[in-house]
């Protein structure tokens, strides 16, 4: 399903005039890099652990990110932006990740955002020539912890409630059968989390902001769920 990803590595390879192979990773604080309060940590963000692990498996072919990750953002602000952060940039692969905020409407607020996601993935299918690879989120936090900052405890209740009450489990739900319905990849975070929470894990301890924000492991995490789907479109 990255057909044309896939052909852009072997074309670069071929030919090292060519322009580098562009992803574009499009979607909230997460893609942006946010970490604790007031940190951006552009080192250790998914798409740039990706990028390594790309330029690993293909040494003699260029890759370059765009990090088009908005604090705060959701599905219906990411259309405000598409022209500028994604379509004009033709790139080759399109991560798209917006749900964290959203969520925070409500059930009510479902069916606005799959519309929108549906917007912003019909346009890029069809004002580009890239593949795309769709992103479940992560976990929210279950629970309070020292690690909120007081500029935020008063997102502290909504946010525990999305997780707690399975809003954001339906939010994802909505996510997966758009990918479905769309025949697009997804790269499931959230059943990643799941997995974690089934085998014991406390995964409210690996957000650093102590509500949304996926510490370093977390976002390798995310990196490790896209490469696998990436590795598998290789496979004859």
């Amino acid at each position: 399903m990255l057909n044309h990803f896939q052909q852009r590595i072997q074309d670069k390879k071929a030919d090292q005039r060519q322009p580098p192979v562009l992803l574009v990773a499009f979607g909230d604080s997460v893609t942006q890099g946010c970490m604790e309060c007031g940190l951006l940590d552009p080192a250790h963000v998914y798409h740039q652990k990706l990028k390594q692990m790309l330029e690993s498996a293909h040494p003699y072919t260029t890759f370059s990110v765009l990090n088009a990750g908005v604090e705060g953002d959701s599905a219906s602000g990411g259309i405000c932006r598409l022209q500028r952060d994604v379509i004009r940039h033709d790139p080759d692969l399109v991560l798209v990740g917006f749900c964290l905020n959203d969520a925070m409407q409500g059930t009510k607020g479902i069916e606005t955002y799959s519309a929108s996601m549906k917007t912003i993935l019909t346009r890029i299918m069809s004002e580009t020539s890239a593949d795309i690879i769709l992103l479940t989120p992560n976990f929210m936090a279950s629970r309070e912890t020292h690690r909120i900052h007081e500029k935020h405890i008063q997102y502290a209740k909504n946010m525990l409630a999305c997780q707690n009450d399975v809003v954001l489990a339906a939010y994802v739900r909505a996510l997966r059968e758009i990918g479905s319905s769309l025949h697009i990849s997804v790269a499931d975070v959230y059943a990643e989390w799941e997995h974690m929470a089934t085998d014991g894990v406390d995964t409210t301890s690996l957000l650093c902001n102590g509500l949304n924000h996926p510490d370093v492991s977390g976002q390798s995490l995310i990196a490790e769920t896209i490469w696998q789907i990436i590795k598998k479109s290789n496979t004859p």
